[in-house]
């Protein structure tokens, strides 16, 4: 009887480690598949990860190629949908869209084993040109009461047309800018339809006046350069006392004056040097413009009476550049004749003004087509500055550069 409860109880033992190994084997077999699975799907994970960030590495060789093309004159758009670039076994294409003046959006899709990408890009061309502001004064700019600054592009017809709105704020486009490398400051009801830039560490004082962009201060003083006085022919001076044509061609002349109500036309191409003009009211200087713009040159002293008016008979203010050497600003360590600088009130030009040297003071209800720039700038009442966006283009001297404003990560379409 012991003999057999001694077996019974031993294969009882053997039963009890035997069910013991079974469970263990099985736990075992469970953590080995869960830890199977966890691999795999952190393999899947960064397997994924990898093709979204092959998707994103496509987008951004896109957006290179894009701003590359960009640089060289070309157009930015890469390829498509249907047509994409093929690169390091991934695909990418690039869509441009104009996103404001001067403004592009390049939208950059990339694509690497079915898995895509897409992202934004908006840049800024800078052109190489240093006409684009409406006004600039190097070391102020002071605008009255009810002055207007607005811009037009004179490409697509004339300034009424581009015109909405009404009263004070009647108005064509909003790249009106102004700047200075000092202090802005306005009058009451003045509009600013564009930025007010003062000069780093100035500002802009608003007097119940209104400015539609910014009015933060530029991080850079903008450098003036020089004026280079041509050597021409001298035909001594030259009093317009009935109509007149000057052939084209370069000249000088000592003394320029225009009669009341006489119209002194130059034909263009040309460049004219001339000590001292004078327009008597109600006289017109107008730029026959057909073959070539005009460049007049200034070196002493301007006077404009009332309802004088200078322009290109095309009205394309990019065909005629004003240059004045004058210096007018009193300087009390040298002793100097000053020059005359007399712009009265209801005079027009159409062109590009600058006088680097001289403060400008203009008389009400003047009107300017184009930009200009001055040692300082101040406007009385009721004149209005209508920058010309053709300006960005027509006058560019070299090749653009290009600025970032935004970069985001857009939605994806297939």
């Amino acid at each position: 009887m012991s003999l057999q409860r001694i077996q019974y109880s031993a294969q009882s033992r053997r039963g009890s480690a035997l069910a013991m190994i079974i469970l263990c084997v099985a736990g075992l077999a469970a953590l080995s598949a869960a830890m199977m699975t966890v691999s795999l799907g952190s393999h899947r994970e960064q397997g994924e990860e990898a093709l979204q960030n092959q998707a994103e590495y496509m987008c951004q060789a896109g957006l290179s190629q894009a701003m590359y093309q960009m640089q060289r004159g070309l157009s930015p758009a890469v390829g498509n949908q249907h047509q994409p670039q093929v690169w390091g076994g991934g695909q990418f294409w690039v869509n441009s869209a104009v996103a404001g003046l001067n403004l592009t959006r390049l939208t950059a899709s990339g694509l690497d084993n079915g898995v895509g990408k897409s992202q934004e890009l908006v840049v800024r061309t800078i052109p190489s040109n240093m006409w684009t502001h409406a006004l600039f004064g190097k070391d102020s700019v002071s605008l009255d009461s009810s002055v207007k600054v607005d811009s037009y592009n004179s490409t697509l017809g004339t300034y009424a047309s581009q015109v909405s709105g009404s009263g004070l704020n009647a108005h064509a486009l909003a790249h009106g800018n102004t700047g200075s490398n000092g202090n802005i400051s306005a009058g009451s009801a003045t509009n600013v339809w564009g930025n007010a830039t003062p000069g780093p560490g100035h500002s802009v004082t608003l007097h119940e006046a209104t400015v539609s962009g910014s009015t933060a201060p530029a991080t850079a003083q903008v450098v003036y350069p020089p004026i280079n006085v041509p050597t021409y022919f001298n035909y001594g001076a030259l009093i317009v006392s009935a109509n007149t044509t000057i052939p084209t061609g370069n000249r000088t002349y000592t003394n320029l004056r225009v009669k009341n109500n006489k119209t002194l036309t130059i034909t263009g191409p040309a460049d004219i040097v001339i000590s001292n003009l004078t327009m008597d009211s109600n006289s017109w200087i107008t730029i026959n413009d057909a073959n070539g713009p005009v460049t007049l040159t200034i070196i002493d002293n301007l006077k404009l009476d009332s309802n004088s008016n200078l322009y290109p008979i095309s009205k394309n203010p990019a065909n005629l550049r004003i240059n004045m050497l004058s210096d007018n600003v009193a300087d009390p360590e040298v002793v100097v004749q000053l020059d005359t600088i007399n712009i009265s009130s209801n005079s027009t030009i159409y062109g590009c003004v600058y006088a680097p040297e001289a403060r400008i003071v203009l008389d009400s209800n003047f009107s300017l087509y184009g930009a200009l720039m001055a040692r300082s700038l101040d406007l009385d009442s009721n004149c209005n500055f209508h920058f010309d966006e053709n300006l960005l283009t027509a006058m560019m001297s070299g090749s653009s550069t290009y600025e970032m404003v935004s970069w985001r990560e857009v939605p994806y379409q297939d």
